[in-house]
């Protein structure tokens, strides 16, 4: 079943308009789950009970679709063991870290902090894995990357040991593990369908989660009104749900490279909807920090290359931290 799944990933069309929409579609959702995280956070919802109902309900929307392709669901015990380890390290840990960052610093500062995770991917994969030579543009890529999340901090600097800076610092901890874990899915999942990869994370994730939540009191405080139920519903069923299951799908469909391009769309449809629907302010430091990651971010993908000739396919980050 694997060689015939990548031999299907061979031949990829250019992007249609659906799949263009798709796309815009999957950027505007992923940008709102940090609207949602913090209207759940501010209803009086901890960081683990905010992971726990996104994966469950995530879970519970992608359980059909799963069934449907129940075929594909006959995988090597080390491919689940391997679901279990990334459904802790990809979306147990990094959702609860958000979750919990929510209460400190606005939704458009972790949208854009958000967008990390291929820095690491280059840090790991050049240093630490030895597979590739770190370019001169890739070095000033990951440079100007971290100096955005410096100049993000802005005025918090001066308070380094601050609720809003260790705040940041930890949503970097999640970038962390969703990059070492893209890594992980290329050289262990190349045959494993996206339906599988996906709902065998979120359910494992479900798993974890569910105990910690409830044994934590993270509901305890909670105000169950409309916008915290309505935000919980839709972080859950539409952005953990559906959403995963898409970009996995569209990666397939058109490779990559192509699809990251929605990790350049999420940080500034998370700032804009901060602005519009929580009043948050949007500083010259987040407007700075927010052009330097994602310039240091498309050169460390070589993504403007990629686009003028052929370049080697970029690892995937599924860009769902907040999602």
């Amino acid at each position: 079943m694997g060689r015939r799944y990548a031999e299907q990933q061979e031949a990829l069309p250019e992007v249609t308009a659906r799949q263009f929409a798709t796309l815009l579609i999957l950027a505007v959702t992923w940008g709102c789950s940090f609207v949602l995280i913090k209207v759940m956070s501010e209803g009086g919802m901890g960081g683990p009970a905010i992971a726990s109902m996104r994966t469950a309900l995530g879970f519970a929307t992608i359980v059909p679709i799963v069934l449907f392709n129940r075929g594909q669901l006959r995988q090597e015990r080390r491919t689940w063991v391997s679901l279990a380890g990334l459904g802790l390290f990809n979306f147990a840990m990094p959702w609860t870290i958000f979750g919990v960052a929510a209460g400190y610093v606005p939704s458009g500062a972790a949208a854009i902090v958000n967008s990390t995770a291929p820095l690491w991917v280059t840090l790991i994969t050049v240093f630490a894995m030895k597979q590739e030579s770190v370019s001169g543009l890739k070095a000033v890529g990951v440079a100007l990357g971290f100096a955005g999340v410096v100049v993000l901090m802005g005025d918090d600097l001066g308070n380094i040991g601050g609720a809003a800076t260790l705040s940041l610092l930890m949503i970097m901890v999640a970038t962390l593990c969703y990059g070492c874990s893209a890594l992980y899915i290329r050289r262990t999942m190349a045959g494993v369908p996206p339906v599988v990869v996906a709902g065998g994370q979120i359910g494992f994730a479900t798993l974890f989660l569910a105990p910690v939540a409830l044994l934590s009191g993270s509901y305890s405080g909670v105000d169950w009104n409309g916008q915290v139920l309505l935000s919980a519903v839709l972080l859950g069923a539409i952005g953990s749900g559906f959403g995963p299951i898409a970009y996995m799908g569209l990666i397939q469909q058109v490779g990559a490279l192509k699809a990251s391009v929605v990790t350049y769309l999420i940080p500034p449809v998370g700032v804009l909807l901060g602005w519009l629907l929580l009043n948050e302010q949007v500083g010259w430091n987040m407007i700075a920090g927010l052009g330097l990651i994602l310039l240091g971010v498309s050169l460390t993908q070589e993504l403007i290359k990629g686009f003028v000739r052929p370049v080697r396919e970029p690892v995937v980050v599924t860009p769902s931290g907040g999602e």
